[in-house]
C-alpha cells in the first residue's frame, strides 16, 4: 500500500517536471508493485535498472504514453 502511494507520488513528479525518477534498490516484489501500479499511468513509463540485490525502478516522462 505504501509502495502504490509512493508510485503516484514519483509518478506526479515525474509528469510535473518532465524529468526521470530513479528509485531506491528494491526486492522483485517490490519492484513488480510499483510496475504494476504505474502501468495505466499517463505520460509515465517504468523499467528496472541494475543488477541484484541493487536493482532499481526508474519512473520516467513519456510524452507519447497516454
Amino acid at each position: 500500500q505504501s509502495l502504490v502511494a509512493l508510485a503516484s507520488k514519483v509518478a506526479a513528479k515525474v509528469v510535473k517536471y518532465r524529468r526521470s525518477v530513479t528509485l531506491e534498490p528494491m526486492n522483485a516484489y517490490e519492484r513488480h508493485v510499483i510496475h504494476s501500479a504505474l502501468q495505466e499511468t499517463a505520460y509515465v513509463t517504468t523499467y528496472s535498472i541494475g543488477t541484484e540485490p541493487n536493482r532499481r525502478v526508474v519512473v520516467s516522462y513519456d510524452r507519447d504514453k497516454r
